[in-house]
């Protein structure tokens, strides 16, 4: 698939969920409004100076649905097109939150179909999907089993900040190894709402220094947003190489979630991390 229709399809499921929605009004949401730690700082000669963005700086979308071969789901209920036949026949891994903290561990799903308030206009259409999982603890994403994929305990790094705006810059320093993340693009005040910003051209890097190698992924690129910022939604070992891997909502519509997850032990020699599967929601 290529980048044009990649883009073509992201703004047709955009105009669906407008058009599902009956043009309900939305707010802005805010830029968080937590305090900045000495974590967060402008970017600088760093950003400038880094190396492969010939590899990593070509796409106006990214990621792209067609490169993501992992079946990755969340909880919930959902709509026809969101979950499939026998989801719950297949094996999985959870990424879930106990009471002494977090943990990858095999999962089993149970799925059923229920009446989807937004399109079903009869009680026994029930065309949508409840997914859950034998596991009473916070689910945070489910995940196809991989081969490289072991129960584990897992240690969050702790974001000070999950939207970055361009400019923005988190440094994280986790199990030894020194990270940052930042975002490039152009940002332009809202009148309305002065902690928000338009953005165009955005994408998101993350790179470290691995045993004395420059690394660097493309995390996200979009080349607008509709009232809403891609978002970091967790940071942690998830597939217990040591290195960081990533949760985040790439979504670039206010009506629509899609929760990406980034590992790096499928990860190339230069990459930090890869988008390995997503799942796409849409509200109303």
């Amino acid at each position: 698939m290529t980048i044009a229709k990649q883009t073509i399809i992201a703004l047709t499921i955009a105009v669906l969920g407008l058009t599902a929605c009956n043009n309900s009004s939305q707010q802005h949401s805010p830029q968080s409004k937590k305090s900045v730690t000495d974590t967060l700082t402008a970017v600088d000669d760093v950003i400038n100076k880094s190396n492969n963005d010939s590899n990593t700086s070509d796409y106006t979308s990214f990621p792209i649905d067609s490169t993501l071969s992992v079946k990755v789901l969340t909880v919930g209920t959902f709509h026809s097109d969101e979950v499939w036949d026998n989801a719950d026949k297949e094996k999985w891994f959870g990424l879930f939150q106990g009471k002494t903290g977090y943990y990858l561990a095999e999962t089993k799903l149970k799925t059923k179909r229920v009446i989807d308030p937004v399109v079903d206009e009869d009680e026994n259409e029930k065309t949508g999907w409840e997914v859950k999982t034998v596991n009473k603890d916070t689910s945070i994403i489910l995940i196809q089993a991989l081969k490289y994929l072991s129960p584990h305990n897992v240690q969050q790094a702790i974001l000070p900040k999950e939207k970055l705006f361009p400019g923005d810059t988190l440094r994280i320093n986790y199990l030894g190894i020194n990270y940052q993340i930042y975002a490039t693009g152009s940002k332009k005040k809202v009148q309305d709402d002065p902690e928000w910003f338009s953005v165009r051209n955005y994408k998101l890097y993350l790179t470290a220094t691995i045993n004395g190698q420059q690394h660097k992924s493309l995390l996200v690129a979009q080349p607008n947003f509709d009232e809403q910022m891609a978002e970091l939604l967790f940071a942690g070992d998830i597939d217990g190489d040591g290195i960081l891997d990533l949760i985040i909502d790439t979504s670039g519509h206010y009506n629509a979630t899609n929760q990406t997850i980034y590992l790096s032990t499928p990860a190339n020699k230069t990459e930090v991390v890869k988008p390995i599967g997503e799942h796409t929601t849409v509200g109303c």
